[in-house]
């Protein structure tokens, strides 16, 4: 996920394999949407970048039943986790796993014709470096793909002033290493100062009501879920910034209010990025 397995916001949370999971349902969609954008070779040797518990690896295996895939993240455990759930397609000889550092491959240029990842760019100190690499190690006319989440697009409600708290927080806590929670707007940009070229973006919607999430349950003593877990897996980095422990307190129970409330109403935007490695301008 981060350059260092210790600055991933969630590298200490044992049930962050668990949280992962949780982003299976729209995983898909989204990479089906983003492979509309630019045509891929069914027989494409795929890398992926920060593949964690292998949640978005199963999608890729799904959407690409002719691909091979290697599967990459710097996290031990996660591998560990994504090798057990896609075990079969291991033994298939269509999927490895190797521990990798995103913003420095391990891997000789042009190796692959898809590079892939998901909700990865957003934990990187330096996103660009990432993006530098994935140019560097696709082919000539390959493709490089992204899908990153853009909080400042999401609707809250009621309290939506809950959500602008957080965003603000983010932005003074991103230097000690919080994620970046707009970087899906910043991916066509990315991509273009990496070297990518006919850089197509795809918006991909979501949104829940109470009427979606049913009967409220009794969550007295659980570990926050959604941007209130955020909140308190980033905690020491927002402490950092200068937030004190009682408003991180209050933050997390308004947010957790919400989704528990009757009229509550969330939507938001991921972004998916596609783009081509362009022949070089020299004879190869």
């Amino acid at each position: 996920m981060l350059p260092s397995e210790s600055g991933y916001i969630g590298a200490r949370d044992p049930h962050e394999a668990d949280r992962l999971a949780a982003q299976a349902a729209g995983g898909l969609a989204e990479l089906r949407a983003a492979l509309a954008l630019h045509s891929v070779t069914p027989s494409a040797r795929v890398l992926e970048l920060g593949c964690g518990a292998g949640i978005f690896t199963r999608a890729l295996l799904t959407a690409l039943p002719g691909a091979t895939i290697t599967a990459t993240d710097r996290d031990s455990a996660l591998l560990a986790s994504a090798r057990s759930s896609l075990a079969d397609a291991v033994r298939a000889g269509r999927l490895a796993f190797a521990q990798a550092d995103a913003a420095n491959l391990p891997y000789p240029a042009r190796g692959f014709d898809l590079v892939v990842c998901r909700c990865l760019l957003m934990h990187q100190p330096d996103p660009l470096l990432v993006a530098a690499e994935m140019f560097r190690v696709v082919e000539v006319g390959g493709v490089a793909l992204a899908i990153e989440p853009d909080w400042g697009a999401r609707a809250l409600y009621p309290d939506p002033e809950a959500m602008t708290e957080l965003l603000d927080l983010a932005r003074h806590a991103r230097s000690y290493g919080f994620p970046d929670l707009q970087v899906g707007r910043k991916l066509f940009a990315l991509f273009r100062a990496a070297g990518f070229t006919q850089v197509r973006i795809q918006p991909v919607t979501f949104s829940e009501t109470a009427n979606d999430r049913g009967a409220p349950v009794d969550l007295e003593g659980a570990a926050p879920t959604g941007p209130a877990r955020l909140i308190e897996q980033g905690r020491p980095m927002l402490r950092q910034a200068g937030a004190d422990d009682a408003h991180l307190d209050t933050l997390i129970q308004r947010l957790e209010a919400i989704p528990r409330h009757p009229e509550y109403f969330s939507a938001g935007l991921d972004f998916a990025a596609a783009a081509i490695k362009p022949a070089p301008s020299w004879p190869l």
